[in-house]
């Protein structure tokens, strides 16, 4: 086992999990969460597991899922009675991201993006961002999207109008092609499971080497 403890640990991740489709890692799971990979059936999700390209997730009543890409530390966070569809392409150093949620509630905190490179989609709604937090959820009445930090263009695929979210903002997108934009109730922002992490935390990683050895990574980080 190795032990790292430094800024650079998602440098050191990248390096390691380059190749192949592997473009996150989870950091927390609480209750049911299951993924779903190619043609397989569902399987428990744990802490430390490799999302790859194409990896569905689905989270059960209770259940949360948090990750992290490991190309830039944006973290995706999932709420209960949600299903999402995680899709990357790799370049070199960074990897452009499409989230599809096909109904429930995610947290979005990406770091500084290219244009395009961080796109959330549902059946109605398209969200486009650079570098922000905000909430997205989706549900048969249409989409909201609440804005914390940063700006998202937010669009409506039935009739192409879009609006930009920004900090103590929302926004609405319908199915009959509608998008409108109001102040943040903030009772209306969804609690996430994850804000009262503190302190050090571990995240345990098995992968195989060049040699198709089993190797264990342990990393501490805050």
């Amino acid at each position: 086992m190795k032990y790292f403890k430094s800024a650079t640990i998602f440098l050191i991740l990248f390096t390691i999990l380059m190749g192949g489709d592997r473009i996150a890692i989870v950091t927390k799971v609480i209750g049911k969460v299951q993924y779903i990979r190619g043609n397989g059936s569902g399987q428990s999700l744990k802490k430390g597991h490799i999302i790859e390209s194409g990896d569905i997730l689905k989270t059960d009543k209770g259940g949360f899922v948090a990750l992290l890409f490991i190309d830039d530390k944006t973290a995706l966070k999932v709420k209960e009675n949600s299903e999402i569809i995680i899709e990357g392409k790799r370049s070199a150093r960074a990897i452009a991201k499409e989230i599809n949620l096909n109904g429930g509630t995610i947290r979005a905190q990406v770091n500084k993006q290219k244009k395009g490179d961080f796109i959330v989609r549902t059946s109605v709604s398209v969200a486009s961002v650079k570098g922000t937090d905000f909430w997205l959820i989706s549900n048969d009445a249409g989409d909201s999207l609440i804005g914390l930090e940063g700006i998202v263009e937010f669009s409506n695929l039935i009739s192409g109008q879009f609006i930009d979210i920004t900090s103590g903002k929302s926004g609405i997108s319908t199915s009959d092609g509608s998008v409108q934009t109001f102040k943040t109730d903030p009772k209306t922002i969804p609690e996430d499971p994850s804000d009262t992490d503190s302190g050090t935390q571990k995240l345990e990683i098995e992968f195989k080497n060049a040699t198709g050895k089993k190797k264990t990574l342990i990393i501490e980080y805050n």
